[in-house]
């Protein structure tokens, strides 16, 4: 769900010289972002939700579990400071230009990390079985040698 209003924002943001787009950019704008903080912030709940029934497993998937918490961390600090940025960049009468860089940067952060959890979080899913199996089964499947 976050990749959707970051995608959406991304491409009104690149279409801002259009003259359709450049009236209703600053009505998108904020609802974009905010859908971007609260549609982060659940996924990072659902996730640690999610994990805390787990239970023991093994260390391969311990660091892999552990690396899609870590990222996750980061993109819900950075869609806060997309947000903070974004509120500042639209009330700044002074240093306009310098508000406005570090929302772009945060923006394109908040790309590459949702895309980044995303593939972390879909390995978990597709390769290992994460939310779809009982966490016993994840467990005796990694233990399980394949040919």
């Amino acid at each position: 769900m976050p990749l959707a209003f970051v995608s959406l924002l991304v491409i009104l943001e690149s279409l801002r010289g259009v003259s359709a787009v450049s009236r209703r950019l600053p009505q998108a704008r904020p609802l974009l972002v905010l859908a971007i903080v609260v549609s982060s912030i659940l996924a990072f709940v659902s996730g640690y939700q999610a994990s805390s029934d787990l239970g023991t497993l093994p260390p391969v998937l311990e660091n892999e579990l552990g690396t899609h918490h870590a990222v996750g961390r980061f993109l819900l600090i950075n869609s806060l400071l997309l947000g903070t940025f974004a509120w500042v960049r639209g009330i700044a009468r002074r240093g306009a230009a310098v508000w406005s860089l570090a929302y772009y940067l945060f923006l394109l952060g908040q790309c590459v990390l949702t895309v980044w959890v995303g593939l972390l979080g879909g390995g978990l899913v597709f390769e290992h079985g994460f939310g779809v199996k009982p966490a016993q089964q994840v467990g005796e499947a990694l233990a399980t040698p394949t040919r």
